[in-house]
């Protein structure tokens, strides 16, 4: 029986200091670096099949060495609310990331107020 993935409590987002680059660098790879490719891959599998499940992550990568990547950005996907659980253990799109970080412009706005 595989292990149970964990997932880790706080993510570290870097944000670039230039407002070019945060205009023009796609948020996938602002959020997860190198691994924006990896990142992409998995939602577009996810548009194109509504789901992903544990065992089709063989569909995404290309060779075994790329297994880990592949691990790494799914925790991170799911902590950041970008992915949530459905059905029958599958992975499935979620805007829960969106609404995080809509509580933190607010709250940043109350600040500048």
């Amino acid at each position: 029986m595989p292990r149970r993935l964990k997932y880790p409590p706080y993510v570290v987002v870097r944000i670039p200091r230039d407002m070019v680059e945060v205009y023009e660098t796609n948020i996938l790879d602002l959020v997860f670096g190198e691994n924006g490719d990896m990142a992409r891959r998995i939602v577009d599998y996810i548009k194109k099949n509504e789901r992903i499940y544990p065992d089709e992550y063989k569909e995404i990568i290309k060779d075994s060495s790329e297994r880990m990547r592949y691990y790494r950005t799914l925790r991170k996907m799911i902590s950041l609310g970008m992915l949530k659980r459905g059905k029958d253990g599958s992975y499935i799109l979620s805007d829960e990331f969106a609404l995080k970080l809509g509580a933190m412009i607010e709250k940043w706005r109350a600040i500048l107020r």
